[in-house]
């Protein structure tokens, strides 16, 4: 049996492109196709898969400032021709418009339907006043329609999350079975936990994750807040936050494993789809204040591993904070929580969801590992009409 994984672009390594690894290796399959490539990723994470890469990655600068071919990447995914006997989708933008004109058994991942068109609130927000109203008017209604329409194709749909899985019965009209990501437990519960000494705020500096609403709780509160992470918000947050917050950029392991060991308290106050990082502090015991929307909702129990903040506003955080800190938490508890998300968790269960749809076909073909990737296998393919 050929299996085909399709996965939205490959220009970093984050949550989404660790699902899209996972599957390949679960289902054992023989191509990753997406719709943008950076072709030393590529050589680094997947060194004996062929990737081919769409049409998009022919326009300038395609891996480095790929957001500006949205568009383009749409229209790749929508006539992107896949020839295999299953193909598997990594979606949270287009990807899933390849199952649209697939002939055989498609299972889509969804991390998100496309929040340009679903959660429109923050990408209207880049636009010019004037232009906010003709996009929500005139564009977003059809793309939605079209949206909508390609959802109806794949066999089977899952979510990450059950926040996600909510929004893929509002948008598709589709009932996803709930698949929480894998999440590399084992590689943090084993951290030896020192004194608390701050607290911990972890990911991209966006707006959407809301890391300003963390500095001013630390700003509240008088308690240190260590930022790990880079972005385009960093140069701005810096220059505003109080002495007491460290910024630590884009940092090595060892150094989030100390910032992570001395943490009293992960503050996560962003919504997210799921939220890989608040489960790695989980699994290194680290209690989580988090917001109550979003993935947060299936890991943080509240008062067993954490606290559930109803509002996203700095003096409800900093209450929420004050509350977590002098309180008393049982380690062995936190850490026990994060185990349900392990890697070989949802590898069992992707490997059940593909049993259910493909028979047990695909468990009897031999994984190819010894091909070498060249530089024909990433360069940008025609699509079929």
């Amino acid at each position: 049996m050929r299996i085909s994984v399709a996965h939205e672009w490959l220009t970093n390594w984050g949550g989404s492109e660790r699902v899209a690894a996972e599957i390949r290796d679960v289902a054992g399959a023989q191509e990753l196709v997406v719709s943008v490539a950076n072709r030393e990723l590529v050589a680094e994470r997947f060194p004996d898969l062929p990737v081919r890469a769409l049409w998009p990655s022919r326009l300038p600068s395609a891996s480095t400032r790929w957001a500006r071919y949205a568009v383009p990447m749409i229209g790749a995914w929508a006539t992107a021709r896949i020839e295999a006997d299953a193909l598997l989708v990594s979606s949270h933008f287009a990807a899933h418009f390849a199952a649209a004109r697939f002939e055989g058994p498609s299972i889509v991942y969804y991390h998100t339907p496309a929040r340009m068109l679903w959660c429109p609130e923050i990408e209207l927000a880049r636009l010019p006043p004037a232009a906010r109203g003709a996009v929500r008017g005139a564009i977003l209604p059809s793309m939605r329609r079209w949206d909508r329409r390609a959802a109806q194709s794949p066999t089977v749909v899952l979510g990450n999350s059950t926040a996600v899985a909510r929004r893929i019965a509002d948008a598709y009209g589709r009932t996803a079975q709930v698949l929480h990501p894998p999440v590399d437990v084992d590689r943090w519960s084993s951290l030896a936990r020192g004194g608390r000494s701050h607290l911990l705020w972890v990911g991209r500096l966006v707006a959407y994750k809301r890391p300003d609403l963390a500095i001013e709780v630390a700003r509240r509160t008088g308690l240190p807040l260590v930022v790990v992470g880079d972005g385009p918000e960093r140069a701005r947050l810096e220059r505003a936050a109080p002495a007491h917050v460290r910024f630590l950029g884009h940092a090595p392991e060892s150094v989030v494993r100390d910032a992570l060991a001395h943490a009293g308290l992960l503050v996560f106050p962003g919504e997210e789809d799921f939220g890989i990082a608040p489960v790695e502090a989980l699994a290194a015991g680290v209690p989580v204040v988090a917001l109550a929307r979003g993935g947060a909702l299936d890991y943080v129990r509240a008062g067993e591993n954490g606290v559930l903040v109803e509002e996203q506003e700095p003096e409800a955080f900093a209450r929420a904070v004050r509350a977590a800190w002098a309180s008393s938490w049982d380690e062995r508890l936190i850490r026990d929580s994060a185990r349900r998300f392990s890697v070989d968790r949802f590898r069992a269960e992707f490997a059940s969801v593909l049993d259910a749809t493909l028979g047990t076909a695909w468990r009897r073909r031999k994984v190819g590992r010894a091909r070498t990737i060249s530089s024909s296998d990433v360069a940008p393919s025609p699509v079929a009409p």
